[in-house]
């Protein structure tokens, strides 16, 4: 089997969950490594048996096909668009960007460059998260109702003070909406569509050094008549499990992380009861509830395995830069909402 050869740009904590899934894949391989702090990169590339890049230009001009992007977040958009130029495709890692503006330059220039840009959303590969989707696309939850999610998560003072870009606008764009809530922003907006309007609120409750929000809440009205909400936080002790909830006509769904605890529909099918039963079971593609660093890497081997795939037969992603976008939409609209205090429409 073909290997796609893959740098990683930036050697943040993201970085070894990045090396660690590139290991485990079948078909790609971790080749170069590339920081603007040598002596990083030299560390990470000794730990991980990788070559390291001098500098930036000789990352760009080496073999690989494809990058992985763990910078801080407010940088993805100026590594990516060099990378795009270099001919390498993407595996970014979420948000694209901080700002929809950001995220449609890097958009761009992919397109430009025929590059393939994958957004990191490695809760979409769940064996769960795909049960569901296929529930809802087969019309099973009948007309949707309700539409929730919440991420009630704890982080450590220590969490923002100890990088200098956590908790900024400039860098992480955003507070536990944009840095931890994106991925269950991201799970709704795949099972219940798009958003018609949205209105936010945030507040600072625990960590009142930071820029940004600590906790927020967002009420929703989606485009197919439904109502939802989400809801945010790093500052609820002792964290508890990512949490979304489907109601429809017809059925309902809840799942906590990457276990269904909840399956029920007017019109049972035969399998029900054994997703029923199985779905509980997790697969390790936990979220960090309480500590970052005790995410699975199993979410980013599946997406690097995707994305390798596409570049040696085109077949297209599930995760695609334009769905990165729809996230960043999303959030960036709660946050002006919050800010002016209006309702935010969607065209």
């Amino acid at each position: 089997m073909r290997k796609v050869k893959f740098g990683i740009i930036g050697t943040g904590a993201i970085a070894n969950f990045h090396a660690k899934a590139l290991r485990q894949t079948e078909n790609a391989e971790l080749s170069l490594v590339y920081d603007k702090v040598p002596e990083r990169a030299s560390a990470f590339a000794q730990k991980n048996n990788c070559r390291m890049a001098s500098d930036f230009n000789e990352f760009l001009n080496s073999d690989i096909e494809a990058v992985t992007i763990a910078t801080p977040s407010g940088l993805h958009g100026e590594v990516a668009i060099s990378a795009s130029k270099a001919g390498k495709h993407i595996l970014c890692e979420k948000p694209l960007e901080v700002t929809v503006e950001k995220t449609n330059n890097l958009l761009s220039a992919c397109d430009r460059n025929g590059i393939l840009l994958s957004a990191v959303f490695q809760s979409r590969f769940s064996h769960s998260v795909q049960l569901i989707k296929q529930a809802i696309d087969a019309g099973r939850f009948g007309l949707p109702v309700l539409a929730s999610a919440s991420i009630r998560w704890y982080r450590t003072p220590d969490y923002y003070a100890n990088t200098g870009w956590r908790g900024t606008w400039a860098l992480d764009g955003g507070g536990a909406l944009m840095n931890q809530g994106i991925h269950t922003v991201d799970l709704l907006l795949y099972f219940n569509g798009d958003i018609a309007e949205i209105t936010g609120h945030t507040a600072q409750l625990l960590h009142k050094s930071i820029e940004v929000e600590d906790t927020v809440i967002a009420a929703i009205r989606f485009k197919n008549g439904s109502l939802g909400t989400i809801e945010a936080s790093t500052a609820c002790w002792s964290g508890f499990p990512r949490r979304i909830e489907l109601s429809g006509t017809r059925g309902s769904v809840i799942l906590e992380d990457d276990r269904i605890i909840r399956w029920t529909f007017m019109d049972e099918l035969p399998e029900d009861e054994e997703i029923r039963s199985t779905g509980s079971l997790s697969e390790g593609l936990h979220g960090g509830s309480s500590d970052p660093d005790a995410i699975s890497c199993e979410g980013h081997r599946r997406q690097i395995s995707e994305l390798a795939d596409a570049i040696i037969f085109g077949h297209s992603l599930i995760t695609p830069g334009t769905e990165g976008k729809r996230a960043i939409e999303t959030i960036c609209a709660v946050y002006e909402s919050a800010r002016t205090g209006s309702i935010i429409k969607f065209s």
